[in-house]
């Protein structure tokens, strides 16, 4: 087993898929270039996957979050809360727009944003909430705060960058807000190298996001005229490709990553010095990571990592570090906010997340987790 290099994320594509995408490609070579018939069959299987009216693909997820924004209209010193625990683009969106983020603390348990913390952050200048579903997990009250969101004319855009699949109550991820973000980055469960998608079901929303991917053009003027000022978010037709052909194998790749899950949840469910997060009925977590928590005060992350990758191979990450609240950028213009979230600040400085990807074996599941469990004795036995 020692010398196998187990990588948190790999992309995959089977030879057959390989072979797929080669013939297709040379279609896309003899024809359309960027933003073609590719791109509209992505976004049309992509929209009946997840149970949308529309899907828009874009350049990146971020570019999806920032015309997802600007066509729920916030306008200047409005204000949007959003979890600490999540990507700089995720807060960027809001700040690029002119509106003003609201950081509020995750639930451990989940690593999402629950409506007790929205409720909290509510004020009079609350626009909306962008609600992200961290690592493929979903909150449990994701259906309780758009009814809330709704009830109170808030919009609600969720950042489903994770979570290409995972669903509550049999709703996917990514139907559920006026719109959301999911992105197609090397890393993710569905990659194209690099790419995102907007889906929403309001054609007042889609038709305008669909402008801005154009700079802003006006969509089926027989002339070349621009209503909106915005920027490039075009796609090109070999990265659909791509995309076609990980939608098609996607639920495969959550239920190895689901039983990859398992293994990990069983080999830590006696620890006390580590646990995983708890599974919640109704949720499907399309784990795009798999969250693991130290419990035990004496483990070091950055040594555990160490010991990992030079005895075993193994390696393993955390996002993010440090949380948005706390990036430079946000001090800037916020001022000092350490302490401020002392839930968020305390579960991100104590996670890490395992290889998870479907070139791993039940064999190989294993081997990871019982490396996991030598290398936290090893750390008690010299500390």
């Amino acid at each position: 087993m020692k010398n196998k290099k187990y990588n948190v994320a790999e992309p995959y594509f089977s030879n057959k898929d390989i072979a797929w995408i080669k013939k297709n490609i040379e279609t896309v070579l003899r024809g359309q270039l960027s933003t073609g018939p590719y791109v509209r069959e992505l976004e049309e299987k992509f929209a009946k996957t997840m149970g949308t009216k529309y899907a828009l693909c874009v350049n990146t997820a971020t570019f999806a979050l920032e015309i997802s924004v600007k066509a729920l209209g916030l306008e200047e010193k409005d204000e949007v809360i959003i979890p600490a625990e999540t990507f700089i683009a995720t807060g960027m969106a809001v700040t690029l727009n002119g509106g003003k983020v609201v950081f509020g603390e995750v639930n451990p348990q989940t690593f999402c944003m629950d409506l007790d913390e929205i409720k909290k952050r509510h004020t009079k200048k609350t626009r909306g909430v962008i609600l992200v579903h961290f690592g493929g997990n979903m909150s449990p009250d994701t259906i309780k705060i758009k009814n809330y969101c709704k009830r109170h004319r808030l919009f609600l855009i969720e950042d489903a960058a994770h979570s290409h699949g995972s669903s509550i109550d049999g709703r996917k991820a990514g139907s559920i807000g006026d719109t959301a973000c999911f992105s197609f980055f090397s890393t993710k469960i569905m990659t194209m190298g690099e790419g995102g998608m907007l889906t929403t079901s309001s054609k007042k929303i889609y038709d305008f996001a669909k402008s801005l991917r154009e700079r802003g053009r006006k969509i089926g003027s027989k002339v070349e005229i621009y209503d909106y000022p915005w920027r490039s978010g075009r796609v090109p037709e070999i990265s659909a490709v791509l995309g076609i052909n990980q939608l098609f194998n996607l639920q495969k790749s959550i239920e190895k990553r689901k039983n990859i899950a398992n293994i990990y949840n069983q080999a830590f469910e006696r620890s006390g010095d580590i646990s995983a997060l708890p599974e919640f009925v109704g949720i499907e977590n399309a784990y795009w990571k798999h969250i693991t928590l130290i419990e035990n005060k004496r483990i070091d992350r950055k040594r555990l990592a160490h010991i990992l990758d030079q005895e075993y191979d193994v390696k393993i990450n955390w996002a993010y570090d440090p949380p948005l609240h706390l990036q430079p950028v946000y001090q800037k213009i916020y001022g000092k906010l350490k302490g401020t979230l002392p839930i968020t600040e305390d579960i991100m400085s104590r996670h890490f997340h395992l290889p998870m990807h479907v070139l791993l074996s039940q064999k190989d599941a294993n081997y990871i987790a019982h490396s996991v469990l030598k290398a936290i004795e090893k750390i008690k036995d010299t500390s």
